[in-house]
């Protein structure tokens, strides 16, 4: 015990020290680019649903202008779906002869299926130029932190000014139990569940949804969510995600904002969320760990000693594979993040600070008469 708890004061020792703190956290060395669960993807297929998402169209604006964008959503909401999402960030006013901004902004007045999006500047307050003409918006903002990966997002933001996420507006309009599920799970972030690619949801591009290619059938009591979708080489509005193949940001980013959002609205309807283990607790599994690790260790240097770094090395090798690989089955099947780290940590530390425990009990005996395991009498 008096050992492991050895183990946990050097980590805490260490953990305050600015300049030894990325040997302590395997997201540091990596600037927060790869995290343990982002294998449950790549090496599980997490999110391999077995069927596309139907439920959610995404209409792809590419390059379009406000007139256009106008147009689209005035046929989309002639086809009845349950909501229309815009994500799309009109940043001032446009002076143009066509009166498009009038055009929009009783759209965005007077519709009540229209959910648009805006901005929360560093702040925390809203930017946008029709952020004041619409009655449903959402800040598009997946954290006001910055992370390189988009693993959460933020649901709410200072509740009593009333700014919700662009994910929570749609929800709140199609499901409002969902929505108040959500709310009352009083979250700062939310880890998103993650169920497709880009793949995975149904595509209609703007031209072809304005010739009339698209029907009614396709849109009614659907959500609908209009975005940029850019092409296969383009990256722009493109994010990392855990579902990138390349780690630690190797790669070009895969996923564009309106799908990550498909994504995150899905999981809150469905109520499929990620439950993160407290950080209490993800101590306490760690302090158990090592304490079970140190008597092993222990009982073989002091009765095996020839065959100690052997087997403690194994022991090391072994378990650090084998929790990776429980942390990663936990999330997979059960949609559980435990954090490991301090476990992990606490295992590889076990053996080096078990040199310095017994070099200080040692001191200890012959100082102080201290009784310890590893004081052996002449002939024992």
């Amino acid at each position: 015990m008096f050992a492991t708890i050895l183990v946990f004061l050097v980590i805490g020792s260490f953990a305050r020290l600015q300049r030894v703190l990325v040997i302590l956290d395997p997201k540091e060395i990596t600037s927060k680019d790869f995290n343990y669960s982002d294998l449950a993807y790549n090496l599980l297929g997490k999110h391999n649903g077995t069927f596309a998402d139907t439920g959610i169209v995404i209409v792809n604006i590419g390059e379009s202008g406000r007139d256009k964008i106008d147009s689209a959503i005035k046929k989309i909401a002639s086809y009845q779906p349950k909501v229309i999402g815009v994500d799309i960030l009109f940043a001032k006013a446009k002076q143009d002869h066509l009166g498009t901004d009038t055009a929009l902004q009783n759209i965005f007045q007077r519709n009540p299926l229209v959910v648009t999006s805006y901005a929360l500047d560093i702040n925390s307050k809203p930017t946008g130029y029709f952020y004041n003409k619409s009655i449903n918006k959402g800040y598009v903002n997946f954290t006001l932190k910055n992370q390189n990966v988009v693993r959460e997002f933020t649901p709410f933001v200072d509740e009593g000014a009333g700014y919700l996420s662009f994910d929570a507006a749609i929800v709140k309009k199609v499901a409002p139990g969902c929505f108040d599920t959500l709310k009352s799970m009083h979250h700062a972030t939310q880890v998103i569940n993650y169920g497709y690619t880009d793949t995975g949801y149904v595509i209609y591009n703007v031209d072809y949804l304005l010739r009339d290619s698209v029907k009614k059938k396709d849109i009614i009591g659907k959500i609908v969510l209009l975005g940029y979708v850019s092409s296969l080489n383009n990256i722009y509005d493109k994010h990392y995600t855990p579902l990138n193949g390349s780690f630690a940001g190797k790669g070009p980013p895969d996923l564009n904002g309106v799908f990550i959002h498909a994504n995150i609205i899905r999981m809150i309807l469905n109520k499929n969320y990620i439950h993160r283990v407290p950080g209490w607790l993800n101590w306490l599994i760690a302090f158990v760990l090592c304490w079970v690790h140190m008597a092993f260790f222990i009982g073989y240097f002091i009765e095996k000693h020839i065959w100690f770094h052997l087997v403690a090395k194994t022991a090391q090798l072994l378990s650090a594979i084998f929790f990776v690989y429980f942390g990663l089955f936990v999330f997979y099947k059960y949609n559980v993040d435990i954090d490991m780290t301090a476990a992990l940590i606490a295992i590889v530390l076990a053996v080096d600070i078990l040199y310095f425990y017994e070099a200080g009990v040692l001191w200890l005996h012959h100082k102080k008469g201290y009784k310890t395991l590893f004081h052996h009498e002449p002939g024992h």
